[in-house]
């Protein structure tokens, strides 16, 4: 059963009952339930508990071979006559003489140019590559075999991309077979990559192929709508400025002249290529773009199946084969990593990674190894030397979750917690309420106290435009979000390198919006939080169209507010699908909106409503002397922009956050007892 509702209220037991009927709730016993999809609904979700108290240990061994060598650039010709980029690197002799044998494959598909990925393999030999796709001297060195392919559409492959759609997706299933069709294959594939590689190893997981016996998916997408481009029913632009042309742009122009150089018997198909992929800008990324901006259904919004054959998450349930998942606090993907765990783990061996950091940040972060866990390439050899070469390495006894935790540990001590499992087995719903004189309170208003306003900003500029060859965007944020962590997150962490310490004290941004704060008393004992977070904010605006920030912080004796995890509402898109939402003990803690077109409710002006806001997953200590902060303001444009026809709808509205016995504005945190970090 199916239910968008108006307003939401903490769940009654009758409402428990018909949820339990409908099936968000098989078993009275289990604490949480999942977090449905658009293919499956809420689930019981009895925790995991198998390897407790696991510690991290650095596994390798020494090389097989002396060298690697990659072959001379091939092309894969599909069932469609497109043809796809690859490059094979192979284990090799002193002299430089291919090995002989069968060896394992490690397969990534990738829309950044396999040859980069090439180049980087052959400068960094002590790293592992493999996450960006190309020649990886330290697993092909201990007997393995990497294939890097340019997906469909993208590199040096044929075909006017559609990015991630129907027909990449059907040549990453088409590269599978080729490799399963070579003499050096010996029957074991593994799927890895980081970011778009990622993304294409989930993907390709899960059309299920004999010969995939694993996945080490970096960073990789879950919901292309919630958790990147569509937040909370608005345009995520600032992102779109900044992948849309970094991904065309590796694919057309000079590097394509260089190749068809360096190649001239594929000169024909290079150049074929480049010429495609510059058509694909009028037939598929302008408009593309261009549609969303204008709010069209189907783009702008989650009908259809536009965003969900983009999406991972769907059919991630399918994935039976043991998946290693790396994720990131701050990341594009900090929503969507430790859903597709969760989709995973009930399937396969299954384990999720979060590190600190944006999406830059956080792939160094796996690359130079953390605190207590080792580098990627060392888990990268441990998991594939268990499931394609058979080698105990303990593999399916690593630590299940294990997440940076901020605030855990002192000075620049950087802690990571262990769990069994994603969310924590032992995390609690606690209902905190928005109170006059910036008060969060465990009680709530008995009456109708003094409300606080935030006011709408003028819409950002956005220009999405053609060059000769390559896509141009640009934005301009007008509502001070430049200055956030948001702002960090969505250029994929390029802010945060060049410096400011605005990313890491959100006292600016909440200044420069006029942001309404809500604060605890100062603590008298540690909070830990742990998992996803519910706004329940009720608000009457003046305007047809309004939307909310949800900014949560811990401020330090000092007065410095750390971001913890931020969400974004539209509140036209409010309505909530109780049946896919998540609940722990009775409490919905994630709600799962539609944002369809018929979903779409009213905003009226001076009308109390209540606008649910799901705010990103993260972990975090807020110690004893810090407080907890909540900051609400109309806008984060550097997460998400207005389309078109709702600017003039929205553009300088004030909106009220209501406090009352009536309206009882709330969030809902995660609460795991402190006592249980290492």
């Amino acid at each position: 059963m199916t239910l968008r509702t108006r307003t939401l209220r903490p769940l009654a037991l009758a409402t428990l009952a018909s949820c339990l009927m409908a099936g968000a709730l098989t078993n009275a016993i289990a604490q949480t339930t999942t977090l449905g999809t658009r293919g499956t609904l809420s689930q019981a979700n009895a925790p995991t508990t198998t390897n407790p108290y696991v510690n991290w240990s650095t596994y390798d061994r020494a090389a097989d071979y002396p060298r690697s060598i990659s072959l001379p650039l091939q092309y894969i010709t599909t069932s469609t006559g497109d043809k796809l980029s690859v490059r094979v690197s192979v284990p090799a002799n002193i002299w430089g003489k291919q090995a002989s044998g069968k060896f394992p494959v490690i397969l990534t598909q990738t829309a950044y140019r396999n040859g980069v990925g090439q180049i980087l393999g052959t400068i960094a030999t002590g790293d592992t590559t493999l996450i960006i796709g190309g020649k990886d001297d330290y697993m092909i060195r201990r007997g393995y075999i990497t294939v890097a392919v340019d997906a469909w559409g993208t590199g040096m492959s044929t075909g006017e991309t559609q990015l991630i759609g129907e027909a990449e997706q059907q040549a990453y299933g088409e590269a599978v077979k080729w490799v399963t069709q070579q003499p050096w294959f010996n029957g074991n594939l593994g799927l890895a990559g980081t970011s778009y590689l990622g993304i294409t190893s989930m993907l390709t997981a899960k059309q299920q192929h004999p010969a995939v016996k694993a996945v080490f998916a970096a960073v990789p997408m879950g919901d292309a709508y919630r958790g990147v481009v569509g937040v909370g029913g608005l345009l995520n632009a600032q992102f779109l400025s900044i992948w849309l042309p970094l991904t065309h742009g590796l694919s057309v122009g000079a590097l394509n002249t260089v190749e068809q150089l360096l190649n001239p018997k594929l000169a024909s198909t290079i150049k074929l290529a480049n010429q495609q992929h510059i058509d694909a800008i009028d037939s598929w990324y302008l408009p593309t773009v261009n549609n969303g901006l204008a709010g069209k259904v189907g783009i702008a919004t989650d009908d259809g199946s536009f965003w969900s054959v983009r999406s991972p998450i769907e059919g991630a349930n399918q994935i039976k084969v043991p998946t290693f998942l790396v994720g990131g606090t701050n990341d594009i993907f900090q929503r969507d990593v430790p859903l597709l765990y969760e989709q995973v783990k009930r399937n396969a061996n299954t384990k999720l990674l979060v590190l600190p950091g944006s999406h830059v940040g956080s792939i160094m972060k796996l690359i130079g190894g953390a605190e207590g866990v080792p580098k990627g390439r060392y888990l990268l050899l441990q998991w594939f030397d268990q499931y394609l070469k058979g080698k105990n390495t303990g593999a399916a006894s690593m630590p299940n979750v294990t997440q940076y935790v901020q605030g855990y540990g002192s000075g620049s001590t950087q802690r990571y917690a262990r769990a069994t499992d994603w969310p924590h087995p032992q995390m609690s719903a606690q209902r905190m309420y928005l109170r006059e004189g910036k008060l969060l309170s465990a009680q709530a208003p008995t009456s109708t106290e003094v409300a606080a306003s935030v006011k709408e900003p003028t819409a950002p500029v956005v220009t999405i435009s053609r060059g000769n060859e390559s896509v141009k965007a640009e934005v301009t944020l007008n509502d001070g979000s430049k200055c956030s962590t948001s702002y960090d997150q969505w250029t994929l962490g390029i802010a945060g390198i060049l410096g400011g310490s605005c990313y890491t004290d959100a006292n600016k941004v909440e200044t420069a919006q006029k942001a309404a704060i809500y604060e605890t008393p100062t603590l008298t004992s540690d909070l830990y939080l742990n998992g996803p977070i519910q706004a329940d904010v009720w608000v009457t605006t003046t305007h047809t169209d309004a939307a909310l920030a949800v900014r949560v912080d811990s401020v330090s004796p000092d007065g410095v507010a750390t971001p913890i995890s931020t969400g974004l509402m539209s509140a036209r898109y409010r309505a909530v699908d109780t049946s896919r939402s998540r609940y722990v003990n009775g409490v919905m803690i994630q709600p799962w909106h539609p944002f369809t077109a018929a979903s779409a409710q009213a905003v009226v002006p001076g009308k109390p409503m209540l606008v649910p806001v799901e705010i990103f997953p993260n972990a975090a200590l807020i110690r004893a002397g810090h407080k907890l902060r909540v900051a609400i303001s109309a806008s984060n444009q550097a997460q998400g922009v207005w389309p078109l026809p709702n600017q003039a709808n929205a553009n300088g509205g004030t909106t009220v956050i209501l406090n009352s016995a009536e309206h009882p504005s709330s969030i809902v945190l995660p609460v795991v007892p402190a006592n249980t970090l290492n």
